[in-house]
């Protein structure tokens, strides 16, 4: 099960939309959608999104797939410890989010697959 933090980005599986983690409170994740509403979910329920700051960014940025290292080197310069630190740490949320959504997935798939056997 996906564990969420206040503030994360998630879109619901089961429904259109997503919204935001606004409280975490009795085995209920509770996320504002897009109108403004607080709605509880059952963590199941939900993905995480990859935080716009990594991969989501970079691929409506003009540097995709560009590391600090490629972006440091066409600006004649080496990439500073931050830098390197920083990316590092976007590259393993983002890992982190992806392994959480591909165990969610296959869970639903488990279960799409129950149902069609249930109904066959």
């Amino acid at each position: 099960m996906a564990q969420f933090e206040i503030g994360d980005k998630v879109k619901f599986l089961n429904a259109i939309g997503g919204g935001i983690v606004k409280k975490i409170q009795g085995g209920q994740v509770y996320v504002e959608d897009e109108s403004g509403f607080d709605m509880p979910f059952a963590p199941n329920e939900l993905i995480r999104v990859a935080d716009q700051t990594g991969i989501a960014k970079a691929f409506n940025d003009q540097t995709i797939g560009q590391t600090v290292v490629q972006r440091a080197k066409e600006e004649h310069r080496e990439p500073t410890q931050y830098e390197l630190i920083e990316e590092n740490r976007k590259l393993r949320s983002q890992n982190a989010n992806l392994q959480d959504q591909i165990k969610q997935l296959k869970s639903q798939i488990l279960s799409l697959q129950r149902t069609i056997a249930r109904i066959s």
